[in-house]
């Protein structure tokens, strides 16, 4: 089974949803490992914190979604 290609934009809007945080920025890149790769590049608090549960997300999203090159 093939997966959905969406653009970078799009999987980052897609994490930003499914935290339930406006005020947070990630940057999706392309993954020789992983396919695609979320960045938190601004939070309204930890970064580290923040970039745990966005690759929990990520992880979930790559089963179905391909980064579009």
């Amino acid at each position: 089974m093939s997966k959905e290609l969406k653009t970078a934009e799009q999987l980052s809007d897609m994490i930003v949803s499914s935290l339930g945080v406006n005020e947070i920025e990630i940057q999706v890149r392309q993954d020789h490992a992983y396919g695609w790769q979320p960045t938190v590049v601004a939070s309204p608090g930890g970064l580290i914190g923040y970039q745990r549960r966005v690759e929990e997300i990520a992880n979930r999203l790559r089963l179905t979604f391909a980064l579009r090159h």
